[in-house]
């Protein structure tokens, strides 16, 4: 089965912008909204595509090897993360001459915490998000899902490789175990991988009970009728807390995507339109670059603040938020923040992703050994 899931790329787009607005936090604003503060789950809904993708585009392979697995996985993920690491590091710099010669103060001080010297090695292997001695949040900080991501890769191909006709199990018993961890609040592993486990599991499972079920068609009220239903539900799941949401959530996740990969109703088609499909292009270059152009922002508010003596980015709730002067101000800022955002990650996608994914397609040069008939 050789096709793309338009509606699910969609979702990759709509999840990225939502944890987008929920980095933001501008006073008075639809930043503040329920669903807005509940966005950060939508990661968990990024592990479940990824893992549905790839069950899709991997999981029946026969002559998977790992090195060119791996190669691949590699050039998707890292320009795109290195490139942000750097500007993270540059802006620290900045943050440096600042608080040095500028008087102005920081949430931290330069080159602490989050973004100590100490954590640019575990950026650099992707192992931030792995360790309870390392932070996951350091740097670019949407960056601890990708390293989770990263080496879960490679546990795919050793269950593809390995258990080719008992995998279904294996997926299956990864993801229950996981869930069944973060149930039970187990230390065995730190939770971020749990989720990432769960999730991405999750995802490969549902994606074999999709290939098993494809054949069955939906009828067009029917099936708008439950997207309309699973829509409803997301929204008051994200926007709600409750005991279990951490749990729930991924579940109905996990029935979203299963019931949109048949793309059976008006909401799927709706999906299919050209905004939504540019989004869910560009929703990895949203997701890794929009922490920097927040903290732009913030800091161009934390100098006004300075100059004008106006309370632009005031502190609520420990938080550094941001304040023009009134919900419509705040709420076209919003939308200016975002379309800045969108076009910055259409360059990034542009000129950082898609030649990583041209360097993964360049042919190796073979390996010539050095003779005396050769070097003559």
């Amino acid at each position: 089965m050789n096709r793309r899931f338009e509606a699910l790329d969609a979702f990759r787009g709509i999840c990225a912008i939502s944890v987008v607005i929920f980095h933001m936090h501008f006073v008075n604003s639809i930043t503040e909204l329920d669903f807005f503060r509940g966005s950060a789950v939508f990661v968990e809904f990024f592990f479940i595509l990824s893992g549905f993708v790839l069950a899709h585009g991997y999981g029946d392979k026969k002559d998977l090897n790992f090195r060119s697995f791996m190669k691949a996985r590699f050039f998707r993920i890292y320009p795109l993360h290195i490139f942000m690491l750097t500007v993270f590091i540059i802006l620290e710099l900045g943050k440096l001459f600042a608080y040095k010669f500028g008087d102005i103060s920081f949430n931290n001080p330069p080159f602490t915490n989050d973004t100590s010297i100490n954590e640019i090695v575990p950026n650099l292997l992707l192992i931030h998000s792995w360790t309870s001695f390392t932070d996951p949040l350091s740097f670019n900080y949407p960056s601890w899902s990708i390293s989770i991501e990263f080496y879960i890769y490679a546990l795919l191909f050793t269950t593809i490789a390995f258990f080719k006709t008992s995998k279904t199990i294996v997926w299956f018993c990864i993801s229950a175990i996981a869930f069944s961890l973060i149930f039970l609040k187990s230390d065995l592993l730190v939770e971020s991988v749990l989720k990432g486990l769960s999730c991405f599991f999750g995802g490969t499972v549902i994606y074999l009970l999709f290939k098993k079920i494809s054949y069955f068609r939906f009828p067009l009220t029917l099936a708008t009728l439950i997207e309309v239903l699973l829509i409803i539900l997301i929204i008051f799941v994200v926007s709600v807390n409750f005991k279990y949401k951490s749990l729930i959530a991924p579940f109905l996740f996990l029935l979203t995507v299963l019931f949109f990969a048949f793309e059976a109703g008006l909401i799927s088609k709706l999906l299919k339109i050209k905004i939504f499909q540019t989004t869910g292009k560009l929703s990895y270059s949203i997701y890794m670059t929009h922490a920097a152009i927040l903290f732009i922002f913030n800091s161009i508010g934390i100098v006004l603040q300075k100059i004008t003596g106006e309370s632009i980015a005031p502190i609520i709730n420990s938080q550094r938020s941001l304040d023009f002067g009134g919900q419509l101000i705040n709420n076209t800022l919003i939308l200016i923040t975002l379309s800045i955002i969108i076009y910055t990650s259409k360059i990034t996608y542009n000129k950082i992703e898609l030649k990583g994914l041209a360097l993964n397609k360049k042919p190796e040069k073979p390996f010539i050994k050095l003779t005396g008939s050769t070097l003559r």
